[in-house]
């Protein structure tokens, strides 16, 4: 089977959106070719930098039977961008679609590190205006797919849940700091999740080991742009010739 796995989610000057192929051999995936774009917007570049690798790959835009997108936490834009390319495949080559969380992406690392229960793994998320977005994963650190809880929060106010609790994402830093205290937090070097991690999830939810996840950007935050006070008008009729 040939998968492509994208990555859209981390937001802002230094974000790292990441587009690999990959193929599936014996129900294990395998990494054939990585591109990165990097800063704002990155996400945009998606549908050339996977003309690059299919191009790499001996593969053409018809050839992957399976994609992988994160659907978030993470950038408005960058989620937008990444699952409408998603879905855009989907409609050309009629290839299957499944929606990974940053949080589910990253467990495969944490147990492949060995780093086992009863720790449970908090995906931390850089937001807008001083905040941080918590992605909670099940009670055995797995990502239990469709039980995961995601919430905003300042870091002057956040409460962390009891621990023992592994911290990972580009904001676990941020969060550790914010509550030094806390002996029961440990962090996970991990800033975001790698293309084996978004396969192996996109998977199993796609052989049905895990709960289905649709494809749909996980917004955390309600969108800014807002309707007129006054409702929207009517556009202008132009006059008879």
């Amino acid at each position: 089977m040939r998968m492509l796995v994208m990555d859209g989610a981390p937001a802002g000057a230094d974000a790292r959106a990441v587009i690999a192929c990959l193929v599936v051999r014996d129900g294990v995936p395998s990494v054939l070719a990585t591109r990165v774009a990097t800063g704002r917007g990155a996400a945009e570049q998606f549908p050339q930098l996977a003309t690059e690798l299919f191009a790499q790959c001996g593969w053409n835009h018809a050839m992957p039977e399976l994609v992988g997108v994160v659907v978030g936490p993470g950038s408005f834009t960058g989620l937008r961008a990444s699952v409408a390319f998603a879905h855009g495949l989907a409609a050309g080559c009629g290839c299957a679609v499944v929606g990974v969380t940053v949080g589910e992406a990253m467990a495969p690392a944490l147990h492949a590190a060995g780093m086992a229960p009863p720790a449970r793994l908090l995906c931390c998320t850089i937001a807008r205006r001083g905040r941080v977005f918590i992605e909670t994963s099940g009670q055995d650190g797995e990502g239990q797919g469709g039980d995961a809880r995601v919430s905003a929060h300042m870091l002057e106010t956040l409460d962390l849940p009891p621990g023992p609790l592994l911290l990972a994402g580009n904001g676990a830093q941020w969060v550790k700091d914010s509550m030094p205290d806390r002996d029961d937090v440990r962090l996970f070097p991990l800033v975001q999740p790698d293309p084996m991690g978004i396969a192996t999830i996109a998977l199993r939810r796609w052989r049905g080991e895990l709960p289905p996840r649709p494809a749909q950007p996980l917004y955390v935050d309600a969108p800014e742009a807002r309707l007129p006070a006054a409702g929207l008008r009517p556009a202008p009729v132009p006059p008879a010739s």
